[in-house]
């Protein structure tokens, strides 16, 4: 028997590639990084004095007074559905629930005045999803899944300048992995309706277990490098500026485990021992924040970012090393992306409703309030039911509560409202006019202690 030429994967693979990506809110990425963060939508990255400020504007961890530990965790859960012209009438996701974490410390150095040095670890951004019982372009009956995680580790500088002016750096270590699959279960010969055939992808999927917490054996990984950099200036002691700016990172993932469907060429499911993801990149950024205080009780906070996807354009998956001596020896395919970059523009509102006089923090209850606008980054030709990123708003609220003068909670909720796309992606074979709808929510819970 010779060798088989392989199944193109198509223009199906770039759809459930970046679908992982989905529920960060301003494209993949989380809107905020602790509870208080999160309830104001992004807004105070030069209002909020936690260690939250290390992933956000590392200038700010000057509003630290003494010590501080954070402790956050809670969970995102998406709910979505695809419509097509194959069947396929509003089906849902299985809508898993995923889990978040971050941690964070950080301290004034006495005998340096004006320094403060910390040390987080942030979830960056990240999406689970499973689709099962779709009706596919080929007569079949089968499902897709995707998961991808950023985690960051950073160490972090703030130095006061002057009274007035800070300016801050937070190198960082990340890593990064991702699972996907594709119709598993179905394979299609080439013919002359389908020159190509069809092979149904797997890519080993231990990291998507136990709500996103699962082990990175067999995931394609990478471990990569990054910074941030930022300033901010206090125009009065109740109105502060600043901005920062957040390096671009290549991902390229490699090491991976895949199986390809070749069942309808005598071969079974192909595994292969090696894939790599090329292309991928988490895109520079650039924030503009502004925060003031009215009669001690109000905060008013704003942000404006700019990300740029449009760095994201054409990504490369290739499988290597089969286990099948007549399967091909390398699969490769291209993927368009050609993303736009975007804007999100978040405003917060906090106000306190009791204050203990006798501590030098007064605020004991805080309410918080908050609206997150983003462009929706993906252009309809690149548009798919795995990739619905069309999420424009966001809303969100949430309390802080000081039990003592050390210790205290934060809760934080986001909701991005629905939003639904009706679109055709000649790239992919679910027809004229089909529709894409997303809705989310986060639940942020923070526990600190100051020293």
């Amino acid at each position: 028997m010779t060798k088989i030429k392989v199944f193109k994967l198509t223009s199906l693979v770039p759809c459930l590639l970046f679908s992982t990506q989905l529920l960060a809110g301003n494209g993949p990425q989380l809107i905020g990084f602790s509870a208080e963060s999160t309830a104001l939508a992004g807004s105070g990255h030069v209002a909020i004095a936690d260690t939250s400020a290390m992933n956000t504007n590392p200038a700010a961890l000057s509003l630290i007074q003494g010590t501080r530990l954070d402790l956050t965790a809670g969970w995102v859960q998406a709910f979505f559905s695809h419509s097509d012209t194959f069947g396929n009438d509003s089906v849902s996701g299985q809508n898993d629930l995923y889990a978040l974490a971050n941690q964070g410390f950080a301290t004034r150095i006495d005998s340096i005045p004006g320094l403060t040095i910390g040390a987080g670890i942030f979830a960056q951004g990240g999406y689970g999803s499973e689709n099962r019982n779709f009706r596919t372009a080929f007569g079949t009956r089968d499902g897709t899944a995707s998961f991808f995680r950023y985690l960051k580790f950073s160490i972090a500088l703030s130095y006061e300048l002057t009274e007035k002016l800070s300016v801050g750096v937070a190198p960082s270590i990340g890593y990064s992995d991702i699972s996907l699959s594709l119709f598993p279960g179905t394979s299609v010969a080439p013919s002359s309706a389908l020159p190509n055939g069809f092979a149904g992808l797997e890519m080993a999927n231990q990291c998507s277990k136990y709500a996103g917490l699962g082990s990175p054996n067999k995931c394609a990984s990478d471990v990569v490098f990054g910074a941030k950099v930022g300033f901010m200036y206090k125009m009065t002691p109740s109105w502060n500026v600043g901005a920062s700016y957040t390096s671009p990172v290549n991902l390229n993932f490699s090491d991976g485990q895949t199986s390809l469907n070749f069942t309808e060429l005598g071969l079974g499911n192909v595994n292969y021992d090696n894939t790599r993801v090329t292309g991928l990149k988490w895109p520079q950024q650039v924030d503009l924040s502004t925060a003031k205080r009215f009669k001690e009780r109000f905060l008013v906070a704003f942000t404006m970012s700019w990300i740029n996807w449009d760095s994201v354009n054409n990504l490369k998956l290739v499988t290597s090393s089969p286990d099948n001596a007549l399967a091909p020896a390398q699969t490769s395919s291209n993927i368009p992306f050609n993303w736009k970059d975007q804007v999100a523009l978040s405003l917060g509102l906090s106000y306190t409703a009791i204050k203990n006089e006798s501590w030098k923090d007064k605020d004991r209850l805080v309410l918080r309030f908050g609206y997150n606008y983003s462009s929706n980054p993906i252009p309809n030709e690149t548009l798919g039911p795995l990739a619905p990123l069309i999420l424009e708003h966001h809303f969100t609220g949430g309390f802080g509560y000081r039990f003592t003068e050390n210790w205290s909670y934060d809760l934080g909720g986001l909701y991005g409202m629905n939003n639904s796309k009706r679109y055709t992606n000649d790239a992919l074979p679910f027809g004229p006019n089909a529709k894409e709808s997303i809705n989310f929510y986060l639940i942020y819970n923070t526990l600190s202690y100051r020293f």
